[in-house]
């Protein structure tokens, strides 16, 4: 609990958080699910891949080289974590915000990324998932 409440308190130095609220990850899940999010670096702007939510509990990950891994989502307290087939890391944990320019999330070692986009096209794999 301990660390839960020092890795939010720290959040505000990482970004711009007086512009942000956050969210709970149902709140994310809810926007997202069925649709397929788009991640850039907040900073850079570049693209970091795109994730299909399948489901409340299973995405399917593309990276920028196309490659493909499935994930499977686990909600603990304000964060939202991903274990993907290919980096089972269960600290993969992110805490989801929102502002007047849409979604962000901030990874438990202060990555920061923005959903650039949001639509219902499936993610573009070159070794499609079978399942």
């Amino acid at each position: 609990m301990f660390a839960r409440a020092v890795f939010a308190a720290t959040l505000c130095l990482a970004a711009p958080c007086l512009a942000q609220t956050q969210i709970t990850p149902e709140a994310f899940l809810d926007q997202a699910v069925g649709k397929t999010l788009t991640f850039s670096g907040y900073k850079t702007g570049e693209l970091v891949g795109t994730e299909q939510f399948l489901s409340r509990d299973k995405t399917v990950w593309a990276r920028t080289d196309r490659h493909c891994t499935y994930g499977q989502i686990d909600v603990r307290g304000p964060l939202i974590c991903f274990i993907y087939e290919d980096h089972p890391d269960p600290d993969n944990c992110w805490m989801p915000f929102i502002d007047g320019e849409g979604l962000t999330v901030i990874s438990r070692n202060f990555d920061i990324q923005r959903i650039t986009a949001i639509t219902e096209k499936p993610v573009i794999c070159e070794d499609a998932p079978l399942s």
